[in-house]
């Protein structure tokens, strides 16, 4: 009886951590150079995920093609898959209003960090995310240090 007792606890919190994770994928993409904005795609899909217990603004970005273009391969790894994802970690927020629709603009600042065994590499990147009613219907970003490339993207949840 103990060792289902036990059993039960761990699916609980194994199945209560899993529910506070919201996957988003991306579902149209543009890119804004010299305040031009055009539709993009790349292979595969961009995926973005939020943990509800991380400090607001956190997330997790995969898809090799997009990381690689928005560092622009600055990152030199020895294994090319590390830009396959990055986490946005240290979020201070920026700003944050509310549009007509009701849509929450959160803007924030902090550091997109590439790391896997010996490869590390990290930018400070500005993203805003678009919510309403708990969800994610947007995300956009560029790097601190450059404004002349900017990402927008509106998403879907995963099913």
């Amino acid at each position: 009886m103990k060792k289902f007792y036990t059993l039960f606890l761990l699916l609980s919190f194994v199945t209560v951590n899993y529910a506070q994770i919201r996957t988003v994928v991306v579902d149209k993409a543009w890119v804004s150079e010299s305040e031009e904005w055009s539709d993009f795609t790349y292979a595969g899909k961009i995926v973005f995920s939020m943990n509800a217990n991380d400090e607001p603004g956190t997330l997790r970005i995969g898809n090799y093609d997009f990381l690689y273009d928005f560092v622009e391969g600055r990152g030199k790894f020895s294994n090319k898959a590390t830009y396959s994802s990055a986490e946005f970690t240290h979020p201070r927020k920026v700003s944050a209003t509310t549009d007509k629709q009701g849509v929450l603009n959160t803007t924030y600042e902090g550091t997109l960090i590439f790391q896997s065994d010996k490869d590390y590499f990290s930018v400070i990147a500005i993203v805003t995310i678009l919510e309403k009613s708990e969800s994610v219907l947007g995300v956009k970003m560029r790097l601190k240090d450059t404004a002349r490339k900017e990402y927008a993207f509106s998403t879907k949840p995963t099913s």
